[in-house]
């Protein structure tokens, strides 16, 4: 297989601010999960993941939310398959293997329903904050004839929500964390408003997952189909969207029963290490 290119430019990500009207934040989560149905889904993702030894493995993911449910399917051509679910900030998998993660917000993103879900994962996890959704002052009471309202005396300016050039494009970056060496923020694509980054900096290190193009699936959203997680800027999970469905009757059914019989499988070394990377920030 071939080896990960570092991603030299995302090592260096500048963001210059852009002066300008940002949509509301409420309106661009509500954009990003337009379309999106309170029923049972399976998203299909491929991955290549770098080991430590600088081998890459080929993952297929099943990831499926059912009744509130997150599970999981993972084959590898190389390891064999396994199953597991996710909860409490933990992928747990047969033998009493478990997967910490640092954070929910990939897998949210592709599993809830509705943008409020998401928001409360991203506020939960500092990523962004609640008062970012503060469209106008408090103080604001429109009443009579829309022509005598101070819209623009009353929108409230936040100034950790911006518009900024990147790497990947013109963006909307929401910081809801900056303290001392710890930053913790999101961006959407300006054209899109999907999501283009989550980004963790801790230390002095930066983890982030970056997402790009735009997938619609029929009856669904539109969904990035790209997405690389990147440490100091050094690609180490490559993966795509190949995939999503509405799992009804039948087809949920099987889709457990898969579930079942895969979940007594025992889990390789290669791949474990594969997954704790894979998973870690998801």
């Amino acid at each position: 297989m071939k080896r990960f290119h570092l991603l030299s430019f995302l090592s260096i990500f500048l963001v210059i601010e852009a002066r300008g009207f940002v949509p509301p934040l409420t309106a661009v989560f509500k954009a990003g999960f337009d379309g999106r149905k309170s029923v049972p889904t399976e998203t299909v993702f491929r991955h290549q993941i770098q080991l430590r030894s600088g081998e890459n493995i080929a993952v297929e993911e099943r990831l499926a939310e059912i009744g509130g449910k997150i599970y999981m399917i993972f084959r590898s051509p190389s390891y064999g398959d396994v199953a597991g679910t996710f909860s409490k900030g933990f992928y747990s998998f047969t033998g009493d293997k478990r997967v910490a993660s640092r954070s929910r917000a990939f897998i949210s993103f592709y599993t809830a329903s509705n943008a409020d879900q998401f928001r409360e994962v991203l506020i939960d996890e500092r990523l962004v904050k609640r008062d970012q959704f503060s469209q106008y002052k408090s103080s604001f009471t429109p009443q009579g004839d829309p022509a005598t309202w101070d819209l623009k005396e009353n929108y409230v300016v936040h100034p950790d929500v911006y518009f900024s050039k990147t790497p990947q494009g013109p963006a909307i970056i929401a910081v809801g964390t900056e303290e001392g060496k710890t930053r913790r923020s999101v961006f959407f694509d300006k054209g899109t408003l999907l999501l283009s980054r989550i980004e963790w900096r801790e230390s002095n290190q930066e983890s982030a997952w970056n997402f790009r193009g735009s997938k619609k699936f029929p009856g669904d959203s539109s969904f990035p189909d790209e997405m690389t997680f990147t440490v100091d800027g050094r690609a180490v999970v490559q993966s795509n969207l190949i995939s999503r469905q509405f799992l009804k009757g039948k087809s949920k059914t099987q889709w457990l029963d898969k579930f079942s019989s895969t979940s007594k499988s025992s889990m390789a070394p290669g791949l474990e290490e594969g997954l704790r990377i894979l998973l870690g920030y998801r």
